[in-house]
């Protein structure tokens, strides 16, 4: 079964796993994501000036462009699922605004596309039972946090994928793969997000206590350090722009915080993989993509256990 699939520009390059993660899983529970014709980048971050409406171009674009495929468009990437989804909002609900955009990319579109974040795709259409039927490792001995952040929950009148205080989506996902997972009281606060993308100029500007990067290996601390604290294998997620700030982000920590614990981070498709059976040599569990390299752990409480039966 073909659904059409938006990958967004990080995944095919610095989070290849993530992406090639997605569409073997996706094949492997008898589904074909099929890439959106002539896709572009989504605008990365969405745009709150009301007056710019042009900023809604591209996303609108990728839109119409799915329905070649079909009524519904799955991403992963948490920042291209928020740009897509409020989008999409706000042109339902602004007929005027569509209409602008429509005459500007010359393609017919009237908000009919659902977008759905992997995760949702995975609970909704492929369902949680049918994947734990199917699974080829067991990931019982793994204790993992999952961590949510920002994108994929707020604002929660415009995204609607899980309660933004108590999200179990991702939670739920991890239990049906056989995962302990851990209480996380942190699952949804911010990493720094996008303070870690400044130019050198501005770091070196700035003051010592007021570097952007600083921000975000603070806010980086207190989600690793909980992560660590409760015990946790792995910090399991779904942004790009999360995994880099929360893995990086500990070169800094652990010169500034004695007795600070390391935690890896993964992306919960690498995961989902790494349960189905698949090979994970192709996602990208390597130096050059991991600051702390999570094969070590998958190896030693995973990979070394018999398979499922």
């Amino acid at each position: 079964m073909k659904v059409a699939y938006f990958p967004g520009c990080t995944l095919k390059t610095k989070a290849k796993g993530l992406d090639d993660s997605v569409v073997d899983t996706a094949r492997a529970l008898g589904y074909d994501l099929e890439e959106v014709p002539d896709w572009t980048c989504c605008g990365a971050t969405f745009n709150l000036s009301v007056d710019n409406i042009m900023a809604l171009a591209p996303p609108v674009r990728i839109l119409a462009n799915a329905q070649q495929i079909g009524k519904e468009v799955v991403t992963v990437c948490a920042g291209c699922y928020n740009v897509l989804k409020r989008a999409n909002y706000t042109v339902r609900n602004d007929p005027e605004k569509l209409q602008k955009i429509t005459d500007f990319i010359e393609l017919d579109y009237n908000g009919d596309t659902e977008v759905l974040h992997y995760l949702e795709f995975l609970r909704d259409r492929v369902g949680f039972e049918k994947i734990s039927k199917n699974l080829k490792r067991d990931l019982g001995e793994l204790k993992v946090v999952p961590y949510y952040g920002c994108q994929l929950l707020r604002p929660h009148e415009e995204v609607l994928l899980d309660d933004p205080e108590n999200p179990m989506i991702l939670d739920n996902m991890l239990e049906a793969i056989g995962c302990d997972v851990l209480e996380f009281p942190h699952k949804g606060e911010c990493c720094g997000a996008f303070l870690t993308v400044c130019s050198n100029l501005e770091a070196r500007l700035a003051e010592p206590g007021d570097r952007p990067d600083n921000a975000v290996s603070d806010c980086s601390y207190t989600i690793v350090n909980s992560a660590g604290k409760r015990g946790a294998d792995l910090i399991v997620l779904s942004c790009p722009l999360c995994q880099y700030n929360i893995d990086y982000s500990q070169e800094r920590i652990i010169k500034e915080h004695y007795g600070f614990k390391q935690v890896p981070s993964l992306y919960f498709s690498q995961l989902l993989a790494l349960a189905l059976g698949l090979d994970m040599n192709k996602y990208s569990l390597d130096d050059k993509h991991h600051f702390i390299n999570p094969k070590g752990v998958i190896e030693q409480k995973v990979l070394s256990q018999r398979e499922v039966a």
